[in-house]
């Protein structure tokens, strides 16, 4: 595996990053290496959005903050924002034997070996790193740099392993095995949802298990108008297999009993033709332009939903169920049923009445940039990186 680096808008490791400081406690100005599975895009996969919250709340609360992202085969094209301090990786995968190896011994260690080593060169001159992503667990292989993790999300409470023989069984087995070995390994463990939490201090109750939202910048997103004919919308990658359930049971249980007069129904993002959607579009921020309300029946899937905070930052209501809503506190914004009955009467009465869409749009707009924005949301992990230090 072989890797070439470059340096976004010019800067370097290391570059002092200018910011409105809201310290907290005696650590402003603390050099902060954040690894990611992937660079931080605007427009990118959920990852990489959720990753340019992360380090503007790292900055706004006056740290020093700069990234290590890895640039994988699967990686969205896109521009790095230029006010933060990214080095691109560029990870070559292995070859088909190589890779079979890998998976033994360490199980979505893709970023193990030359992007692992750039990472421990890099962390020399941090005072603390912050490792995003499960699979970013192999960078801390001999890391003496005080470190935590972040869980997005874990395999099994996602779905089941399946049939030996499919492929989500190695998928979910591998996830699972790296998951393992964090848990194992490192002590700072942090998630972005309460049920994600409790299971991690089940499974490691020695760990220190910090909960600290995902995180969008709200400048990124405006507010839809909602005054377009009436229409529910769906975006997501359907070859997800958490996606292509909600969209199964969005098309199959819930759609049919909506019977709103003159509403329609849009679905949007890679693999989604397959269910009568439009396909991958050019920006999620301009798809929610258009909609009225998020309808998302999601029946089993862990960790917050960058599309449910998508949507609250579009000022756009949300009706889902409680996997949907995952990591969200209570909010006007967000209904949030079980039955697909009850989530149908809910999306009918959303595309009837302007006004109640107007007023839980408003809702979820206002509570996004109180809870989910960079600064509010990333308060937790702060305090996580002081307690470390202390």
């Amino acid at each position: 595996m072989e890797i070439t680096t470059e340096s976004s808008g010019g800067a370097s490791i290391g570059t002092t990053l200018a910011a409105e400081s809201v310290t907290i406690g005696s650590i402003a100005g603390l050099r902060v290496l954040v690894v990611l599975t992937q660079p931080p895009l605007p427009e990118g996969g959920a990852p990489g959005k959720v990753a340019v919250g992360l380090l503007r709340g790292l900055q706004a609360h006056g740290l020093d903050a700069c990234a290590l992202a890895a640039r994988q085969h699967f990686a969205v094209p896109g521009d790095i924002p230029a006010d933060l301090d990214v080095e691109q990786v560029e990870v070559v995968p292995p070859g088909p034997w190589e890779g079979r190896l890998g998976r033994i011994v360490r199980p979505r260690g893709e970023l193990a070996g030359p992007f692992a080593a750039r990472v421990a060169e890099a962390a020399r001159s941090a005072d603390v790193v912050f490792l995003d992503q499960v699979e970013t667990v192999w960078c801390a292989e001999g890391l003496t740099t005080p470190h935590a993790l972040h869980l997005h999300y874990l395999a099994r409470l996602d779905r089941g392993l399946g049939a030996p023989h499919r492929r989500q069984f190695r998928q979910v087995l591998d996830q699972e095995r790296a998951e393992r070995r964090a848990i194992r390994t490192i002590d700072e463990l942090v998630a972005s949802s309460p049920v994600v939490a409790a299971e991690l201090r089940r499974r490691a109750p020695a760990a220190d298990v910090t909960i600290a939202p995902l995180s969008l910048d709200p400048s990124l997103y405006r507010p839809a108008p909602l005054d377009g004919p009436p229409t529910a919308g769906l975006i997501g990658t359907a070859t997800w297999p958490p996606t292509a359930a909600a969209l199964r049971v969005l098309l199959e249980d819930v759609w049919p009993r909506v019977q709103a007069p003159d509403a329609s129904l849009v679905v949007a993002g890679r693999g989604t033709q397959r269910f009568g959607g439009i396909g991958e579009v050019d920006s999620a921020g301009d798809f929610f332009q258009g909609l009225s309300l998020l309808l998302f029946p999601l029946p089993r899937g862990s960790g917050m939903k960058v599309k449910t905070l998508e949507a609250m930052a579009s000022g756009v209501p949300v009706v889902t169920t409680p996997a949907g809503a995952e990591g969200i506190e209570a909010s006007d914004g967000v209904i949030v049923e079980a039955e697909p009955e009850r989530l149908a009467a809910a999306a009918r009465e959303l595309l009837t009445d302007e006004a109640a869409r107007r007023e839980r749009g408003a809702a979820a707009r206002e509570d996004f940039e109180r809870r989910y924005s960079p600064a509010p949301a990333t308060k937790a992990l702060v305090e996580l990186l002081e307690r470390m230090l202390a």
